[in-house]
């Protein structure tokens, strides 16, 4: 009984820390100024476990498939200089899937994470409703 209950520990606190995810400072939904193309922001860090690398592919298979000018995709490694910069602008302090356009930003961390990997055709249905409200 007393090994199970080390292991249920070392396992929840393994899927606690091994993405590290976090959502930006601000609520899911933000004033920002930006121009009048609606832009998909992936912030990530340089160590990625599978279901970072999913939320990045998914994501930006979603922008990719929409097939539109005024839709743009952009990764930033939140440990390099160019990604520190655009967190800033933005006010993400963690790994953050973000669309932004207008004078709004809508985070969608929480359902990246939850579905890229075991259902990504609804990540992607996700991100295109809230790129088409930002429209």
């Amino acid at each position: 009984m007393k090994v199970a209950k080390v292991l249920f520990f070392f396992l929840a606190a393994g899927i606690v820390f091994s993405c590290n995810a976090q959502s930006s400072r601000d609520d899911d939904q933000t004033q920002v100024k930006e121009t009048d193309q609606v832009m998909v922001y992936y912030f990530h860090m340089s160590r990625r476990c599978a279901t970072c690398k999913a939320v990045e592919d998914v994501s930006k298979q979603s922008v990719q498939e929409m097939n539109s000018d005024k839709v743009s995709y952009a990764a930033y490694n939140l440990e390099e200089p160019e990604g520190k910069k655009m967190a800033d602008k933005l006010n993400v302090s963690g790994q953050t899937l973000l669309i932004a356009g207008g004078d709004k930003k809508i985070n969608i961390t929480r359902e990246g994470f939850l579905h890229a990997r075991t259902k990504p055709e609804k990540l992607k249905e996700i991100v295109r409703e809230k790129v088409k409200a930002l429209l």
